[in-house]
């Protein structure tokens, strides 16, 4: 087969870790892009990122549970455990996320997709220690899950913006292998997600909800205030100074 360019020879190469002439093919037309297997590992791969996603985004909103976290670990010597476990975790959704950048890149070329055994062990690893991590979260921070869910409805409008950008990347690789499909049965496979995403995403502006926007009408009674220890941002604390700023400041008690 003719030698692809170098660079997208080196992201084949990253992808497969084969760096052969004849393991860089292009898909031929009215095939497709890869074989069952490769197709599968494709499938386990988008999983695994969406899942390393999610558990990385819980793990970030947890910040104000990292010492409680760190305290079930000490044993005589301060570890900041919970900074490792974001660390990993950073890791190991950074390392799926190239990868599957990678694999759209070179269908986007119409390259064929050969998944190193190395990498595909790594997806379903990854694919099995979101799965286990987030249940025990779930099971042992069942209450954070109702802060994820309000902090996902703060930037909801965000990653709509994200997902409509990211679905008008993958049009033209979505259009290309459509085209070059002859199969009806996997032009539906292919055309049948990818439209489900975008009718989902129109339709999602429909039900976003923000608990920081209510109407004036629907607002709550106004929470008491109280001056702990006066107004320390202001003066000294528990002194007559401090105590006489936070009377100043409106408090309702000391």
């Amino acid at each position: 087969p003719q030698e692809p360019p170098p660079p997208l020879a080196c992201l084949a190469g990253l992808y497969s870790c084969q760096w052969r002439r004849y393991q860089r093919a292009k898909t031929p037309p009215g095939a497709f892009c890869c074989s069952k297997v490769e197709c599968s590992c494709l499938l386990v791969l988008v999983a695994a990122f969406w899942l390393s996603l999610v558990l990385l985004y819980f793990w970030s909103k947890a910040q104000n549970d990292y010492i409680n976290f760190d305290w079930n670990f000490y044993s005589g010597k301060w570890i900041p455990w919970s900074m490792v476990v974001l660390v990993v975790v950073t890791a190991v959704f950074t390392y799926i996320a190239l990868l599957l950048v990678l694999a759209i890149c070179l269908l986007s070329e119409s390259q064929r997709l050969y998944l190193h055994w190395c990498h595909k062990i790594g997806i379903f690893l990854v694919l099995i220690f979101s799965v286990v991590s987030i249940g025990v979260l779930f099971n042992q921070w069942a209450e954070e899950w109702t802060t994820f869910i309000l902090s996902f409805q703060v930037t909801a409008p965000y990653l709509h913006i994200g997902g409509s950008v990211a679905m008008t990347l993958l049009s033209w690789t979505v259009s290309l292998h459509f085209a070059r499909i002859n199969k009806p049965g996997l032009r539906a496979m292919l055309l049948g997600p990818y439209l489900a995403v975008l009718l989902l995403l129109y339709l999602l502006p429909l039900s976003l909800y923000s608990p920081c926007i209510k109407q004036q009408g629907t607002l709550g009674p106004r929470p008491a205030i109280y001056g702990h220890r006066g107004a320390p941002m202001l003066a000294p604390e528990n002194t007559l100074m401090s105590f006489e700023k936070s009377i100043e400041m409106g408090t309702d008690g000391l």
